[in-house]
């Protein structure tokens, strides 16, 4: 495995931010969409909810939240991602020999596994999993309530 880290593609740059959208529903139950351009350090967007009433005259279809903060980087940034670890009861094992990662809270066959190669860096792919990891956590909550 070469150390060397490759250039964020547009399309592993929107895959990032898929699963960011993905774990801010699972997690937060709040819609975000994918930025209109594509840079590693753009903030997702709030998504537009509906009005109360579509036919209403003064009012906008379409509204904003104006007071959501910017959500973290969890697939582009350790200092986002870290933090799930603790939170979501995550373990972490990596296997440089076969060059992948694997993510999960206990059960070793559900886990999250990432290869390095399908990623610009190794922290990349240890991002990734830890993500993809924390959307199915999330979402095996919220169908057990």
């Amino acid at each position: 495995m070469s150390s060397l880290s490759k250039p964020w593609s547009d399309e592993y740059l929107r895959q990032a931010f898929a699963d960011e959208i993905e774990l801010a529903w699972a997690k937060l139950r709040q819609r975000y969409v994918e930025p209109t351009h594509l840079d590693a350090l753009a903030d997702l967007v709030p998504a537009p909810r509906r009005g109360t009433n579509l036919l209403s005259a003064g009012r906008d279809r379409l509204a904003f939240t104006p007071e959501a903060k910017p959500l973290p980087r969890w697939r582009r940034s350790w200092s986002a991602a870290g933090p799930l670890i603790g939170e979501l009861g995550l373990s972490v094992r990596l296997d440089d020999e076969e060059g992948t990662v694997s993510v999960g809270n206990g059960n070793r066959r559900r886990d999250v596994t990432e290869s390095y190669a399908d990623h610009p860096n190794k922290d990349a792919a240890i991002c990734a999993a830890i993500v993809r990891a924390a959307i199915r956590v999330c979402s095996e909550a919220r169908e057990l309530y």
